[in-house]
């Protein structure tokens, strides 16, 4: 099975059990896809860019859906920053490649939005394969 379905796989699955413990109804938005969820758990988000070596950021998750996610961060990112968004689920750790759409200062910290990019997953994998071939 090809990364990119894998993680679509794993995000569906992730969402189903996050509307199944939800107690929220779903509702048109015409900004978005699809429906995001609060969803208040701890993940990490890596730079994916070679050239920044920063430590992983701990954040705090607001919002997730099928498209993408916002988080509560310390640090400031910058929009089209490409990202690795890694989740805890019960199915063991999802990492999501992500970019960055919004990056909001609030009180005291930052609301970082990010829309997950599954051809790059799909992309990664292939590239990795070459590798391994030669």
């Amino acid at each position: 099975m090809p990364k990119t379905t894998e993680k679509k796989h794993e995000i569906n699955h992730l969402m189903e059990q996050i509307e199944a413990s939800a107690t929220q109804e779903p509702q048109e938005d015409a900004r978005r896809g699809s429906f995001r969820y609060a969803w208040p758990v701890q993940a990490t988000i890596e730079l994916v860019d070679a050239n920044d070596s920063s430590e992983p950021l701990f954040v705090t998750v607001g919002h997730i859906s099928r498209d993408g996610s916002d988080f509560r961060s310390s640090r400031e990112l910058e929009p089209g920053q490409k990202v690795l968004v890694t989740l805890e689920t019960d199915q063991g750790q999802l990492q999501i490649p992500a970019t960055v759409v919004h990056s909001t200062q609030s009180i005291v910290k930052f609301v970082i939005g990010v829309k997950f990019n599954l051809q790059d997953s799909g992309q990664a994998d292939e590239t990795n394969g070459q590798a391994d071939d030669q």
